[in-house]
């Protein structure tokens, strides 16, 4: 991996990307990757980008299909990548060939610098206008360029030192001042959208006790002039961009004023609020959408309020998390807080190599993200992220999105109905840590609940043993219910290899999947009860035991029959018995809820064209004749909460 990634953002950004680029790829520090993320340009914008990546390896196009802003379009490539730096580049930006050298070789002065910013001029003649070096904080909470529409003539010699903040079109960040300034599991706030986030980022820095240092060495062209009180400049802005100037100021000064100095700022700011709610009221009523905001999300802005102050409190540390923890605990979740809080308090408190990511596909309200929030605030900031994802994702992207943003070497998918057992996490930990880079599926035991957490049954490997391949496929293509997905770590490496879950197997997207990872590199078997997996009977009995998904399953053995994972009967003897268990427990399941018709129905399975031609293993001859019976005399059969076949995974 290279030391740096460097973060373009582009927007309409045509007129300038290209300059910008070459600027880039023309620096003495060679050892970078660079990502431009495009927010929906409506130019050729993408095209100039692609022609350019073409040419050379180290850039990579991301093209969102929706304007996420500045701070949602860097913070997509933060949370994909490990880089130890991360050099922001605003579109309209060229750097001088040792910008990077000059402001990395800074930064590995002192580990406690978190950013360095570089001279940032206007123009290229020979006495230019200075755009920034560096910002300085005002007590009233807003901040202001250095040395901002001053002549390079006109100030002293410039010398490296410490500033209050860096100006966000071109800083160089420490990956784990990154990390350590995450809120709520995001580095820049995204409901700054695109304006005065890098003055939070600046105050945050300061009260978690990062540096932030000006080295004038790097230098760079930057064509802005910042007019923040030219109300004619003000009155041909977007009203969105207006709504943001007072919304985010409003923002800042909520999440960041320590309580010590809040009188004092309060006093210092009130004026000047009061003066731009006036103006708002009298000539540019569409901004005072700012106090409405502010009204409608005022829980969510104190809940942060309160976690930036707590990390405040604590000191300063040379690292807070791993650059790539050993394990990620994905937590994919759909408008089930109290099921989500459930799943979210059974981790526990997070070891240094552990992560935790709720990736939400909620859409009708942020329940999901208070009570992540809620739930997970004394955790270390740096150790937990929540996503909310776009309208129209399904579970298969939702998982997807999981392996896309974890950073670990391990992968755990805990869906927000599932949870883990009292010391599961140091149980995992202790096989991941001893099996790294030898092994990419690990298998631990289940328990079987019901809605209410009663225990239905057990399931647990017999002994540790590592199936190879082969044996693996067998195993897995035998037993349906073989696979609980809490019970099952996955290392990330096995994930990219095989392509992630399809989409187009719908509800046996998970067995496909299995398929694929234990063929790659197998299974270990731990015998040790990890997690609880939860079924919910209802939905079983109804939808999952159809015509369409004996379909699905029967692309499954295809797609091994194809790639000639097993010997073909070999596969043809795992075939007879997966879909005979899978099919006689679900007419077990359907008598044991008194429904007969539903019993006969899944029966009837057995007699499709697709599985007819299989012949009737000899264990499952008595079960399938005793479920004949039962369903043709009408019976309920006795409870068998120990067997594991009347629960196939699915």
């Amino acid at each position: 991996m290279p030391a740096v990634l460097l973060s373009v953002v582009t927007w309409n950004s045509a007129a300038t990307i290209e300059a910008c680029l070459q600027s880039a790829l023309q620096q003495t520090f060679r050892d970078f990757e660079l990502w431009v993320v495009d927010n929906d340009s409506h130019d050729d914008t993408c095209a100039r980008v692609a022609a350019l990546a073409a040419q050379d390896s180290r850039i990579r196009l991301h093209a969102l299909g929706q304007n996420t802003g500045f701070c949602g379009g860097h913070n997509f490539s933060l949370d994909r990548t490990e880089h130890p730096f991360v050099l922001l580049v605003n579109p309209d930006v060229e750097m001088e060939p040792d910008y990077l050298s000059q402001a990395v070789a800074t930064m590995q002065r002192d580990a406690r610098i978190g950013t360095v910013c570089g001279l940032l001029v206007q123009s290229t003649e020979a006495d230019p206008r200075i755009d920034s070096a560096g910002m300085v904080a005002l007590p009233d909470g807003r901040y202001s360029l250095r040395l901002h529409g001053q002549r390079l003539s006109e100030v002293a010699d410039l010398e490296s030192t410490c500033v209050d903040g860096a100006d966000g079109a071109l800083p160089l960040y420490r990956r784990t001042f990154i990390d350590d300034l995450r809120v709520q599991g995001e580095f820049f706030d995204s409901r700054f959208f695109a304006h005065k986030e890098d003055w939070d980022i600046a105050w945050r820095g300061q009260l978690f006790g990062w540096q932030t240092v000006f080295e004038p060495a790097c230098r760079a062209l930057h064509p802005r002039v910042f007019q923040p009180a030219n109300l004619q400049l003000r009155r041909r802005l977007h009203g969105a961009i207006k709504v943001d100037a007072v919304k985010n100021q409003w923002l800042l000064l909520i999440k960041n004023t320590p309580r010590k100095q809040a009188l004092r700022t309060l006093l210092r700011a009130l004026p000047r609020q009061l003066a731009i709610v006036g103006y708002a009221a009298v000539a540019e009523r569409s901004s005072l959408r700012a106090v409405s905001y502010l009204w409608q999300n005022w829980r969510s802005v104190w809940a942060t309020r309160r976690l930036v102050q707590h990390r405040a409190r604590l000191p300063w540390e040379p690292a807070l998390a791993s650059p790539e923890p050993l394990l990620s605990i994905c937590v994919p979740t759909y408008h089930r807080p109290e099921l989500l809080a459930r799943a979210l308090r059974s981790i526990g408190p997070l070891p240094a190599d552990v992560e935790v990511i709720v990736s939400d596909n909620s859409t009708q309200n942020d329940a999901g993200q208070h009570i992540t929030t809620h739930v997970l605030a004394e955790q270390p900031a740096a150790r937990w992220r929540y996503y909310r994802n776009e309208p129209g994702g399904t579970a298969a992207t939702n998982w997807t999105a999981c392996v896309e943003r974890a950073r670990g070497h391990y992968l755990l998918m805990l869906h927000d109905d599932d949870y883990l057992l009292p010391e599961a996490l140091p149980t995992m930990l202790q096989t991941l840590r001893v099996v790294q880079h030898k092994q990419h599926a690990v298998l631990f035991g289940v328990r079987v609940v019901d809605a209410a957490r009663h225990e239905l049954q057990r399931q647990v490997p017999a002994r540790t043993e590592y199936l190879p391949n082969q044996r693996a496929v067998e195993a897995l293509l035998s037993n349906s219910s073989m696979v609980r997905m809490p019970a099952l770590v996955v290392s990330k490496e096995a994930y990219l290899h095989t392509g992630g879950p399809d989409p187009q197997q719908h509800d046996t997207d998970d067995t496909d999947l299995w398929l694929r990872v234990f063929a790659y590199g197998g299974v270990l078997q731990v015998p040790a009860l990890t997690a609880a997996y939860s079924v919910h009977e209802g939905a079983l009995t109804t939808s999952v035991f159809h015509e369409q998904n004996i379909q699905l399953l029967q692309r499954i053995f295809q797609r091994a029959r194809s790639r000639q994972l097993l010997p073909k009967r070999q596969l043809q003897r795992a075939e007879a018995r997966f879909f005979h268990q899978f099919v006689l427990a679900g007419a077990y399941r359907a008598l044991r809820r008194h429904d007969v018709q539903g019993a006969r129905k899944v029966l009837a399975l057995l007699q499709l064209s697709q599985l007819r031609h299989l012949s009737t293993p000899l264990p499952w001859l008595p079960i399938r004749l005793a479920m004949q019976v039962l369903t043709r005399f009408q019976l309920t059969p006795p409870p068998l909460s120990r067997v594991s076949w009347l629960r196939p995974s699915l």
